[in-house]
């Protein structure tokens, strides 16, 4: 594991998820004849670098990505702004970019020193008719109204904000009208525990509204939300909101997601091994990079593939009629942590089983493409 981030397992998880989905998204845009894109971070920071040269932060990080692929696409714009509210931070952020802004080569950047919200109208000018990915990572859930900051969201793009899941479901818990009125830009207003699920756990209902409103603010056709944990403990310690309106950045996302914590947990792991190494002062048999993977992830999958099985044989019931796959598994991906190739297998069983028909079959295809109409197989 790389030293600069031990202890810090959750932020090489938020770092590596920025990294990938940056760079799968960079590439479909410009590949697909983009002449360029944007990206925003407004917490930019820095803030508990352990580098000298900022590598473990976001700002850097996206730079680094974007550099990469303007060097393949020089022909191309690319475009970062940086926001940070703290002084001396911004002195560092402005201080570690400067020297990336080469506009005469197609690479702008710009930085703003004050609150995120006051940078919009700049950001928006910046930004122009070029797409936005948006990241939103601050230190707690403040900084980021959401009715403020909707006509960026609203534009075309997407968004990755860090919600700060363990904060938020202690903080939300507490009686003082100040503090749960620090929640209303971020929950829809004032009245938002009204508007909580209550089947659910509080901070799952706090997520889950707050899903609803990026959406509905943004104007997000998908909102999927990653739970991301510390190594001291078994429970979600932020969760990365992701924001889009493409069915292809739906299926990106969940395979970075995937992949991203599968490595995660594995880091988890080997980091439990050494704290517990460390209190008992014993060295275990084996070192921490010897021991099996863990599989508490691939039964996160399975248990969501039984709920989606459950969940396409309901819609399929209820709505009475064909859906074509392609609209399925956008659909199947919203709701659960699954990847396209998921869902395909679930059909297949289905099919395998006499519960819907196969389609794909009559093309001699083993898995169902977009085209293909899954409904429910009349057994009359």
């Amino acid at each position: 594991m790389d030293n600069f981030y031990s202890g810090r397992e959750q932020t090489l998880a938020k770092h590596f998820i920025l990294k990938k989905y940056l760079q799968a998204l960079t590439f479909k845009l410009l590949e697909g004849g983009r002449r360029g894109l944007t990206y925003v971070d407004g917490f930019s920071g820095p803030w508990e670098s352990k580098t000298a040269d900022f590598s473990d932060t976001s700002f850097m990080i996206a730079i680094n990505v974007l550099k990469v692929a303007h060097e393949k696409y020089k022909n191309k714009q690319i475009r970062c702004f940086f926001v940070e509210e703290n002084r001396e931070s911004y002195k560092q952020l402005e201080s570690a970019v400067r020297a990336y802004h080469s506009p005469e080569q197609g690479f702008h950047v710009a930085t703003f020193n004050g609150k995120f919200e006051d940078a919009i109208p700049q950001i928006e000018a910046f930004v122009g008719s070029s797409f936005a990915l948006t990241f939103i990572d601050p230190t707690g859930w403040t900084g980021y109204p959401l009715p403020k900051i909707a006509s960026l969201l609203r534009r075309e793009g997407e968004v990755l904000v860090n919600f700060m899941f363990d904060h938020v479901n202690r903080f939300a818990g507490w009686d003082d009208p100040a503090n749960l009125a620090t929640f209303d830009p971020i929950l829809g207003g004032p009245d938002w525990k009204d508007r909580l699920d209550p089947s659910l756990p509080r901070g799952r209902a706090v997520e889950k509204l707050f899903c609803g409103v990026i959406r509905s603010e943004g104007g997000f056709k998908h909102v999927l939300s990653t739970h991301v944990s510390k190594a001291v403990a078994d429970r979600p310690h932020f969760s990365i909101v992701y924001g889009t309106r493409s069915p292809k950045g739906l299926t990106t996302f969940r395979n970075v997601e995937y992949d991203v914590l599968r490595g995660h947990e594995k880091r988890v792991s080997e980091r439990r091994h050494e704290i517990k190494e460390a209190q008992s002062g014993q060295a275990s048999l084996f070192a921490a990079s010897e021991l099996p993977e863990p599989n508490s992830f691939e039964a996160i999958v399975t248990e969501n593939k039984e709920n989606a099985r459950a969940w396409i044989i309901r819609y399929l019931q209820e709505h009475q009629r064909p859906i074509q796959f392609g609209k399925l598994w956008e659909l199947v991906l919203e709701r659960f942590v699954l990847r396209e190739t998921n869902v395909k297998d679930i059909c297949v069983d289905l099919a395998a089983e006499g519960r819907i028909k196969a389609p794909w079959k009559a093309e001699r295809r083993q898995k169902p493409n977009d085209r293909d109409a899954i409904e429910m197989l009349d057994k009359r």
